[in-house]
């Protein structure tokens, strides 16, 4: 009974495992009239919604949502000196993505975390 039991358990944890989360090594440069303000590098969960400020003027959220064929959509909301913008975007793992709004330029590097 003890052995039945012991291969349940463990039955159990390898099929949780399978389904475990991915996470994300996220590296992000913001430029406001080519100047750098901020270049956070942040790790996020698949699917989970992770958000960082700096100083008043800053804040950033961005959600890394897994695709097929090594790529990820990336949702993001980001506020810099009293403007807001929204951008939704895919992007290649390992390849810096990039895209510009007015005199603001955002690249981002996203790449899946090492276990």
């Amino acid at each position: 009974m003890n052995k039945q039991l012991g291969l349940i358990a463990g039955a159990l944890l390898v099929s949780t495992s399978c389904f475990a989360a991915d996470s994300f090594q996220v590296e992000t440069s913001v430029y406001k009239a080519n100047e750098l303000l901020a270049s956070p590098v942040m790790l996020v969960e698949e699917k989970k919604t992770a958000t960082i400020s700096i100083g008043e003027g800053f804040s950033y959220e961005i959600t890394v949502i897994p695709q097929q064929n090594n790529t990820a959509a990336v949702e993001t909301s980001i506020t810099l000196a009293g403007s807001n913008f929204t951008p939704s975007f895919m992007v290649e793992y390992g390849k810096q993505a990039s895209f510009e709004i007015g005199e603001n330029k955002v690249s981002i590097l996203v790449s899946k975390s090492k276990s």
